[in-house]
């Protein structure tokens, strides 16, 4: 049952209220000035304070600054008394932070409204809590869920290649113990290096993604026809494949430096994967009413479907020496910041087709250029 208490110097006043609370169940306490008000309110922990101003030893003002400086009272609502409701009182009243005042005589129907009310708010904001606090120890199981997975993913990733340059240093030493070969030492030596370049690709990588959080997205209005030429002209393109802007790539409000990375790691992913002697890669965007959808098509090798969901998964590779499997994963979290998504099709030893979406509204706010719905033709780059 809630619980109210009433501080008023006029017992007549003071027991009318009490008698009007207690007949609609709630549990009602009395005090007789502020001083006796913030003695009880320190005990009880009451969910509401119904106080006049005018009151000996301490006055309703003075009471309610000692229960906002109080950690325990300095929550709970507070109703002002107030005689001849002057806008002076009441005005003070607010400025403290009080909820709510009513006038005397005590009109019942409104007092009962007035509690109501602020009982109703009450129980609002403790379940408004309740659901943050669920919410946010949600948020930090997984997290924890994730770091622990993030540690042994790491320990596993990077024991592997040490171990191996561990096997390589022993054979080394060796053969330069008994120098038979010097073709061998340049081979092992050759080895250790690409296990070295890995190590170094792996925790680069690594960092990238530990980087991606919401403190390092801003938003700015970025052309992301101009940001997909830029990935395109510092990439290495070899000669025999050929990178097709489709249409114009509309203007949005983004982070420029996470959807360049975005860009960069899936068209990096299509030229390590395209087998043909005349390689294409095809960029497009298609919008609808509430979305932009980004395409990165490739003739490649084609992904099984049994891979489809596993490579977007830390560590995660498909027949790829070089890779370290962090890559797609980049790039689901980029996605996912501003709720959108990462699909793949693919048809084997074909074409390979990853799909992003970006919102319109919401994070997004994003702007589409009037070009890009007239534009319909094809901007081609090529090495």
């Amino acid at each position: 049952m809630f619980k109210i208490l009433i501080v008023e110097d006029t017992l007549t006043i003071r027991e009318e209220i009490h008698d009007i609370l207690v007949m609609e169940g709630y549990t009602v306490f009395e005090a007789e000035n502020g001083s006796i008000g913030f003695e009880i309110a320190l005990k009880k922990h009451p969910d509401l304070i119904i106080s006049d101003i005018l009151m000996p030893k301490l006055n309703g003002f003075e009471m309610y600054k000692k229960l906002q400086n109080n950690k325990t009272t300095k929550l709970i609502p507070l109703i002002f008394l107030s005689a001849k409701a002057e806008k002076s009182d009441i005005r003070a009243g607010m400025n403290l932070g009080a909820e709510d005042y009513l006038t005397k005589p005590i009109d019942v129907e409104d007092l009962l409204n007035t509690v109501k009310i602020k009982i109703d708010k009450k129980l609002l904001l403790a379940q408004e809590t309740i659901d943050k606090t669920t919410t946010i120890s949600a948020i930090l199981q997984q997290q924890k869920k994730e770091l622990d997975n993030y540690a042994q993913l790491i320990s596993h990733e990077l024991k592997t290649p040490l171990r191996n340059i561990s096997d390589i240093l022993i054979w080394i030493r060796e053969e330069l113990a008994h120098p038979i070969s010097s073709e061998n030492s340049i081979n092992s030596i050759e080895l250790l290096e690409k296990k070295v370049e890995r190590m170094e690709l792996l925790l680069t990588k690594l960092e990238q993604y530990k980087n991606i959080r919401s403190s390092s997205f801003k938003k700015n209005k970025i052309n992301l026809n101009t940001i997909a030429k830029k990935v395109i002209a510092k990439l290495q393109v070899p000669s025999h494949i050929k990178i097709e802007i489709k249409n114009k790539l509309p203007t949005l409000f983004a982070d420029e430096i996470m959807l360049e990375k975005v860009f960069e790691i899936l068209i990096q992913n299509a030229l390590d994967h395209i087998d043909k002697k005349k390689g294409l890669i095809l960029l497009a965007c298609e919008t609808t009413e509430e979305d932009y959808l980004f395409s990165i098509k490739d003739n490649g090798i084609g992904i099984k479907t049994k891979y489809h969901e596993k490579i977007f998964e830390m560590f995660q590779t498909i027949d790829s020496n070089n890779s370290t499997g962090i890559g797609l994963s980049i790039v689901k979290k980029i996605i996912s910041y501003y709720n959108g998504e990462v699909k793949v099709e693919s048809k084997t030893n074909k074409e390979t087709i990853f799909y992003f979406s970006l919102p319109k509204k919401g994070t997004m706010n994003a702007l589409l250029t009037s070009d890009y719905l007239k534009n319909k033709d094809h901007d081609t780059l090529s090495n």
